[in-house]
């Protein structure tokens, strides 16, 4: 889910509810989209919906669809235009067009939960969607890493991401603003830091908690390409733990708060360890896009962009 909200999940829920569904889903788009190729609608008989596939300038029109589409059985693909007027009403300089593909799912959808349980256990999913038929595959043979439209062979390929994990090292102010914009961006954050003084969830209502030595504490997660981490104690003995675990492990961004006078200590801390330059060139740092920042939030706003554009810039590559 890089680029979109996870909405099989509780879209799984109504169906085991009996609610008869249809599944909404942007496969292509021109100009200002207010939603990405991928973004997703549930919609069940009576009009409910889970999600958007437009940020609500054509969400009418999907829903009588949607409708349409569980009375008859059958998919259908609809090409929708939004007005300079429109788009403006959802925040865009201008308009755009938007291709959806709108099918119905069954009661007992087998595709979609095993697409959740893919989710819950953090790993991608590709999937294979005929827009003439609606026929769906989960087919992880596609070499493709982000979501299409093959127009020649009137496909989807939907390719569904684990939800970004951000562990951050260290109970300080600026976690507290990291925290704060990381679950804005709908990133799953876990706050590392073995002062349970600190680490406290009256100073981070929003997050999970962990008041363990950094080191024990990641050695119970599986660790991917989608997790990412910051230390931010300025503390040997609580930093260099996750950086040495992590530095051996299948990580995505890796960041370290402190001057080039602190990083370049750090790097000969590690050399020791038995790093080399190549390793040591994993770590992000001084940490975070250089914007100039001063202020806790300031820098964790630098901190949340260069993951971003980490994220971005591997993504689609």
């Amino acid at each position: 889910m890089n680029d979109v909200d996870d909405i099989l999940t509780p879209t799984s829920i109504w169906l085991k509810q009996n609610r008869r569904i249809a599944l909404a889903t942007v496969i292509s788009t021109w100009g200002s989209s207010p939603r990405p190729v991928g973004g997703q609608m549930a919609i069940d008989q009576n009009g409910e919906i889970i999600g958007s596939v437009s940020g609500g300038c054509i969400e009418g029109a999907v829903i009588s669809e949607g409708i349409n589409s569980i009375k008859d059985g059958k998919s259908r693909i609809k090409d929708y235009g939004i007005t300079n007027d429109m788009a403006w009403e959802v925040g865009l300089a201008c308009g755009g067009e938007l291709k959806v593909l709108i099918q119905p799912l069954d009661l007992e959808d087998n595709i979609v939960y095993s697409i959740v349980d893919f989710i819950k256990k953090r790993e991608i999913v590709k999937l294979r969607i005929d827009c003439s038929t609606g026929f769906r595959t989960i087919d992880n043979t596609i070499d493709k890493q982000i979501s299409y439209f093959d127009k020649s062979k009137n496909q989807f390929i939907h390719i569904i991401d684990p939800k970004p994990r951000l562990f951050i090292i260290g109970a300080v102010h600026i976690a507290q603003a990291l925290v704060s914009l990381a679950d804005v961006a709908d990133y799953e954050i876990i706050l590392i830091d073995p002062r349970n003084h600190f680490a406290t969830k009256d100073r981070f209502p929003n997050c999970k908690i962990i008041n363990e030595w950094p080191d024990i504490a990641l050695s119970n997660y599986d660790l991917d390409k989608s997790s990412h981490l910051v230390t931010l104690t300025h503390d040997p003995k609580i930093d260099d733990l996750a950086l040495i675990y992590c530095m051996k492990n299948n990580f995505g961004y890796i960041g370290s708060l402190g001057s080039k006078k602190t990083h370049n200590k750090r790097c000969e801390r590690l050399i020791e360890k038995g790093f080399n330059e190549i390793e040591l060139s994993k770590i992000h740092a001084p940490i975070g896009l250089d914007i100039k920042a001063k202020t806790p939030a300031e820098i964790a706003t630098s901190i949340l962009a260069e993951i971003i554009n980490y994220r971005r810039k591997n993504h689609d590559e």
